[in-house]
């Protein structure tokens, strides 16, 4: 027993010094510029592209291994420079820790919001992005990792984008990537995308990029987080959505299904499906979408407009249509947004054509028809019922002219005009037919015309107003011109001869 034990106890011995040996020998200068030569090397082989790194440690009794100041040259591309860098990388058994992950890029062309202060940060040719994370192993060979993401954090100091916390299972072989339980936060928006498949794009095997989500991807989202990087208009954007959808695409091209987005209390409901194509294309590229059915209801109107930080027209009349539900398709193209459907309301429906916003003239445009509006009741005139009218409409929406216009006139109305054929009206206890309106409003004062032919007499009334809100003011000259009888006519033009 005793001889087992000085056994033992010799083996331990040796093992002992023979790592305190080891150690002192991979501390050494020589052995550690070895290293670091062997692992640079295996890197640039790997990743088939130049790598550089400062320094290198490694522990042998608690298995980890430090690579400081690595720097990976990426080949220069046609129009973009990048730049990837390490400031230390971690190895600990199965454990990865990365700090001060930097990924810049630059094409040496301007900014694409300089001079365009309304368009958000985001630019694929300018980044500048700073990550650490913490990746835990699971398993490694030739052809397969398994990993988790522990954590990472990650911010684009030009951009403003930031990633508070990203965690997710994956599986890969390379070519396909297999992702779960992912979760990914910011400020106030959380994401939620439980499964999801990647095809990495591969040229030598014909392979293109291409993915889906395997379950509903679900999110709590404050838009306001992404204003810097997409568009200011969003930047007092702060009321809680819940969104789900299923997501699968390519690099050309998103499909979005199934759709559902709500507010906390559901008075605004929205199902869609939609997609994206020609993303790599500015000039072509096109956003469209289908809604199956959108309900707002009385009260959150208000709410969402006054996230924006626009002028606010009409929001008494919008008030008084109570509930809205829309159908119809809304498309985004380059410079323009085209809105068209069928809107519900407590006073009647809507059909929408062509509501085109165009950001190179910055006019809307559109036209609408309606068989059953209770018109009176939107504009707090009590004389007037029902009416069956086209009409078609033109508005300005550029804030330099509209300043100008007011810091000269004043005025409280949209600038623009509006042309209307009323097919039917109820005017107090009167039926009217196939009157014609025309409205031509300079923002300050809004001067209308109105004439309906007759078979006895022609009517027609000259008005003007300043204020939608104040229709009641509205002043008001009537004509008529009362037709010569045919008999008188004929008498008439004998007489003369």
């Amino acid at each position: 027993m005793k001889t087992l034990l000085k056994i033992i106890g010799g083996l331990i011995g040796v093992i002992i010094i023979l790592l305190l040996v080891a150690l002192i020998a991979v501390n050494t200068d020589y052995v550690q510029n070895k290293a670091l030569k062997y692992a640079t090397h295996l890197l640039s082989e790997k990743l088939q592209m130049p790598v550089k790194a400062e320094h290198i440690s490694i522990n042998i009794f608690t298995i980890s291994a430090n690579l400081q100041g690595v720097e990976i040259e990426l080949p220069k591309g046609k129009k973009n420079d990048t730049f990837v860098g390490i400031e230390e990388l971690k190895l600990k058994g199965k454990r990865v820790d990365i700090n001060g992950l930097r990924f810049r890029t630059d094409n040496h062309m301007p900014r694409k919001n300089t001079n365009k202060p309304k368009r958000g940060w985001f630019d694929a040719g300018h980044l500048d992005f700073i990550a650490d994370a913490q990746i835990q192993v699971h398993y490694i060979d030739k052809d397969s990792i398994s990993a988790s993401i522990i954590h990472l954090n990650a911010t684009d100091s030009i951009s403003g984008f930031f990633i508070n916390d990203l965690h997710l299972d994956a599986t890969t072989d390379l070519q396909q990537i297999h992702v779960r339980n992912a979760m990914i936060q910011q400020k106030n928006t959380i994401i939620n995308i439980p499964g999801l498949y990647l095809w990495l794009p591969s040229k030598k095997k014909g392979i293109s990029l291409s993915y889906y989500t395997t379950e509903p991807l679900t999110a709590h989202v404050i838009l306001q987080d992404i204003s810097q990087l997409f568009t200011k208009a969003l930047a007092q954007f702060t009321m809680p959505l819940k969104l789900s959808v299923m997501v699968e695409g390519d690099a050309d091209t998103m499909q979005f299904n199934d759709i559902e987005v709500e507010n906390e209390d559901s008075r605004l409901h929205i199902n869609a499906n939609g997609g994206i194509e020609n993303l790599r294309n500015k000039y072509l590229l096109n956003i469209s979408f289908h809604v199956d059915e959108m309900l707002a209801k009385s009260g959150i109107k208000h709410e969402i407009i006054n996230q924006f930080v626009v002028k606010k027209y009409m929001m008494p009349q919008l008030n008084r249509l109570g509930d809205i539900h829309y159908k119809g398709d809304f498309s985004v193209l380059r410079k323009r947004e085209v809105f068209s459907g069928r809107i519900y309301t407590a006073v009647g429906q809507l059909n929408l054509s062509d509501l085109t916003l165009n950001d190179s003239t910055k006019y809307i445009s559109g036209r609408v028809n309606t068989s059953d509006l209770e018109l009176g009741k939107v504009m707090d005139m009590k004389d007037i019922g029902k009416i069956a009218a086209n009409a078609s409409f033109e508005f300005d929406i550029s804030k330099e002219r509209t300043a100008k216009m007011r810091a000269r006139k004043g005025g409280k109305l949209p600038i623009g005009a509006v042309e209307a054929k009323v097919k039917e009206a109820n005017y107090k206890k009167i039926k009217v037919k196939n009157i014609d309106v025309g409205i031509i409003s300079d923002g300050a004062i809004a001067e209308g015309n109105l004439m309906m032919n007759g078979k006895v007499a022609d009517t027609s009334l000259s008005f003007t107003f300043e204020d939608t809100g104040e229709m009641q003011k509205m002043k008001i000259k009537p004509k008529m011109k009362i037709h010569t009888p045919k008999v008188l006519r004929i008498f008439s033009k004998k007489k003369k001869e």
